[in-house]
C-alpha cells in the first residue's frame, strides 16, 4: 500500500485532513505492509500515525469599525427594527397623554388608543391625529400644543422655596446650648460580669 493511500484512510479514520495526518519514518515500513482499514487501525494504536492537534482558534470577535469611512446609511437606517419601533411607539404614548391632558380626547377612549398604538396602527403622531379628527374622537379645528424642552435643574446655593425639606448639608449647625438639650441622656456603663459577681 503507497504513503498516499495510507494518509488518504488514515485521514478518512480520524475525520481529518490528509495534511494533518503524520506517519514516523522509522515505522515506514511497517506502514507500507498494511493491506485494509483494519491495518491502518492497528498502526495508529501503536502510534506510527499520529495526527497533528489542532492550534488554536481566535475565539474573540473582532471589533467591528464604525469610523465615517465604514458607515453605510443613515442613523436611521443604522438602528434596529425594534429601537425604530420603540422611539416610534414612546413618541405617540406621550403624545396621547398631551391629549389627554389638554382635554381633546376623552378619557374613556385612552384605553383603545394606546393598543392601537402597541399594535403598529399609526406611522406617525401626524398620522395618529388624523385618524383620531376622522373617527370624530377630537375635533376637527384642534391644534396640539407644542412641547417645550425643559432642562433638567442644577444644585446651586440659592434659597430654596418656601415649604421645601432642606437638605441634609443645608441644615444650620446647632448651638451648644441647644444640641446639648436635645441629646438624650447618656446611660451608665455596665459594669463587667467579673466586677458585678464580686460586688
Amino acid at each position: 500500500m503507497t504513503m498516499g493511500t495510507i494518509r488518504r484512510l488514515a485521514a478518512d479514520i480520524f475525520g481529518i485532513g490528509e495534511n494533518r495526518v503524520r506517519i514516523k519514518p522509522d515505522g515506514a515500513k511497517e506502514a507500507e505492509k498494511a493491506m485494509t482499514r483494519a491495518d491502518i487501525r492497528d498502526l495508529i494504536q501503536k502510534g506510527i500515525i499520529t495526527k497533528v492537534p489542532v492550534k488554536g482558534r481566535r475565539t474573540k470577535e473582532r471589533r467591528k469599525r464604525k469610523t465615517p469611512g465604514s458607515r453605510r446609511g443613515t442613523s436611521k437606517t443604522r438602528s434596529g427594527g425594534k429601537e425604530a419601533w420603540m422611539d416610534k411607539v414612546r413618541s405617540q404614548r406621550r403624545f396621547l397623554f398631551q391629549l389627554l391632558e389638554e382635554g381633546a380626547l376623552e378619557k374613556a377612549r385612552k384605553r383603545m388608543i394606546y393598543m392601537r398604538i402597541k399594535s403598529g396602527l399609526f406611522r406617525s403622531k401626524r398620522a395618529m391625529l388624523a385618524y383620531l379628527k376622522e373617527a370624530g374622537m377630537v375635533k376637527q379645528d384642534f391644534e396640539p400644543k407644542k412641547q417645550e424642552w425643559k432642562p433638567k435643574a442644577k444644585a446651586t446655593g440659592q434659597a430654596r422655596p418656601a415649604g421645601q425639606q432642606p437638605t441634609a448639608g443645608s441644615r444650620p449647625a446647632a448651638g451648644a446650648a441647644g444640641a446639648s438639650a436635645k441629646r438624650p441622656e447618656q446611660k451608665p456603663a455596665m459594669k463587667p460580669a467579673s466586677a458585678r459577681k464580686e460586688g
